[in-house]
């Protein structure tokens, strides 16, 4: 009887070691902008909230985050979400969604921020600029 315990504990030790795990069938897409809320200026090594409206095609996209790149005194900001490719999903048009951007500058200058929008016809990138001033 203990052999047989045993082997089971083992045998349930080595499924339980597999290097493959459940990964559900999803993308990482970065979504455009609908709107911006924002200060127009903010105070140096203090937290302000940037509050950002967005759409979803469809209820199997999920808020994963900001796309935020920094050169300089400039901020390029997009929604990232994540698709997840499951199947009966319901198209969302007019369900805009509200997200909040933490923003701590660390230095006074103008800070140029530039929110996603799409891409035009031409597949041109689009963006709302907006410039925020931190003494």
């Amino acid at each position: 009887m203990k052999k047989i315990i045993l082997l089971l504990i083992f045998a349930f030790a080595i499924n339980s070691c597999s290097t493959e795990t459940y990964q559900p069938d999803t993308s990482l897409l970065v979504l455009p902008i609908d709107s911006v809320i924002m200060p127009a200026s903010f105070a140096t090594d203090s937290t302000s909230v940037i509050k950002i409206k967005y759409r979803r095609p469809s209820n199997c996209y999920g808020f994963n985050g900001f796309y935020y790149a920094k050169h300089d005194f400039t901020r390029t900001v997009a929604i990232e979400a994540v698709l997840f490719n499951q199947g009966g999903c319901e198209l969302e048009t007019d369900n805009l969604k509200e997200v909040e951007l933490r923003f701590t500058p660390v230095s006074s200058g103008t800070y140029n921020f530039k929110f996603w929008l799409g891409n035009d016809v031409n597949n041109v990138e689009q963006y709302l600029i907006v410039d925020a001033i931190v003494p």
